[in-house]
């Protein structure tokens, strides 16, 4: 799917793109979709406040409730993945 993107874009088919997800996920760097004409990629922050502070909050929740010792910790930094 992103080579047609990347195809359609450099064509003019297509006169812009915004992504907030690709695949792969992370988007390596050198990828043909960081250099495409009119493409605008976003570090997932499309979501809105109403959209992300709620699961937020639940997380933060069980995180310390994890850090007392009563849970596991979510979300955790994967090095290897890279996020």
């Amino acid at each position: 799917m992103a080579d047609a993107l990347v195809d359609a874009l450099r064509s003019g088919r297509l006169g812009g793109a915004g992504l907030d997800v690709a695949e792969p996920e992370p988007l390596p760097a050198g990828h043909p979709l960081w250099s495409a004409p009119g493409c605008i990629i976003t570090p997932h922050v499309a979501d809105t406040e109403a959209m992300t502070v709620p699961p937020f909050a639940v997380r933060v929740r069980r995180n310390v409730a994890a850090f007392l010792g009563d849970g596991a910790f979510e979300g955790r930094v994967d090095l290897d993945a890279g996020y």
